[in-house]
């Protein structure tokens, strides 16, 4: 904070407030309330301010000791509690207040609760605090690590199971269905609404949810997302088709996983993110699906507490890689009536180069 100069954070988002608090509730999803925000100013204080309600969930789940709450005997409002700290440090005249209003975040405060804090900020130069808090979330501690690893480890077991027990017939929501229950069975707590496609009409439909539509033999079936593990995300592509692919098919599908790996061999402490980049789109444009390289300049995102996180994985970022960075890598190629094809792994920088935490079976799959 006192490199950015930022005298306070007032932190609204789900991310942000368990990432700093460890505060978790089971109504972030709400578009009603926000259960928490967490206020951290520049001589180490830190505050929690929730509901009346609230504040038994922020003491058993948080490490925060000062807990303020607004509703029956407590502060009138919801602003009033956040802003109470603030006007304790004698931060409500001439400070520097950063909030999430950058890439890569959002606040949870609706509109007039949003309105209300800033009027009661006026006298404040509200800035964006984005950077700051990418720079701290960047690197993982080792804890963070572990929880990583084992919710990689989930996921590569999960999505194993979910093509073992599949056969010809069965829906994409039967593999979805079979995926997810594998993930609670291993110990996750919550999971993305993980992508499951298959088939010549779903290859385009990039980010869609599964349906009801049988699986046929020779469809390429592609399942992306992954488990949450105390809080952190896996995020990995894996795919497989009944039967047999066309030759084309696995020719394409091999190029974009060799491009994956490429640009894994790449990530090395000290080396300017971009240049990781450019070597997956070195790999493509050389080979002779280079027209179908869709995310020319782009092939990952940081990935920890959100699912994606800063640093991006892509051509503008100049960024150095740093040891406990960990990102998901997922160059892939796409052709229409062909598939959308390649793979996605989570991956940690190390000291002497980087680990593959979602190692497992990359192949395309036959059933």
């Amino acid at each position: 904070m006192g490199k950015a100069g930022i005298d306070a954070l007032v932190l609204t988002s789900d991310e942000n407030t368990y990432y700093f608090s460890g505060f978790n509730s089971i109504v972030w999803d709400s578009k009603v309330s926000t259960p928490g925000t967490v206020v951290i100013t520049g001589d180490g204080s830190i505050m929690l301010a929730t509901s009346s309600g609230g504040r038994y969930t922020a003491g058993a789940t948080s490490c925060v000791d000062d807990i303020r709450y607004y509703g029956s005997d407590g502060y009138a409002t919801y602003v009033k509690a956040i802003v109470s700290l603030l006007e304790e440090k004698s931060l409500l005249k001439s400070a520097k207040i950063g909030f999430e209003l950058g890439n890569g975040h959002k606040m949870h405060l609706n509109y007039t609760l949003t309105r209300e804090l800033f009027n009661e900020l006026s006298d404040d130069t509200i800035v964006d605090a984005s950077a700051a808090l990418w720079e701290v979330r960047c690197i993982k501690s080792p804890l963070e690590i572990e929880y990583l690893r084992k919710a990689s480890s989930i996921n590569v077991r999960a999505i194993q199971h979910g093509f073992d027990v599949l056969r010809e017939g069965m829906t994409e929501m039967d593999l979805y269905d079979n995926i997810m229950s594998e993930y609670f069975r291993l110990g996750a707590q919550r999971a993305l609404p993980i992508g499951v496609r298959a088939g010549k009409d779903r290859y385009s439909q990039s980010n869609c949810p599964p349906g009801f539509r049988p699986i046929r033999k020779g469809d390429i079936i592609l399942v992306d997302g992954g488990p949450i593990y105390q809080g952190y995300y896996s995020d990995i592509i894996r795919e497989a088709v009944i039967g047999s692919p066309t030759p084309h098919q696995l020719d394409v599908f091999n190029i974009a996983r060799e491009a994956c790996y490429a640009g894994i061999d790449a990530i090395r402490p000290g080396r300017p993110i971009n240049e990781v980049c450019k070597v997956v789109d070195d790999y493509l444009d050389n080979s002779k699906y280079a027209p179908l390289n869709v995310y020319h300049g782009w092939c990952g995102h940081g990935i920890g507490a959100g699912v994606h996180e800063s640093p991006m994985l892509d051509a503008q970022t100049t960024t150095l890689l740093q040891p406990g960075m960990t990102f998901a890598i997922e160059p892939y190629i796409f052709e229409d009536g062909v598939g959308s094809l390649g793979i996605e792994e989570n991956v940690l920088v190390t000291e002497s180069g980087c680990e593959i935490m979602s190692k497992s079976n990359s192949e395309l799959i036959i059933l």
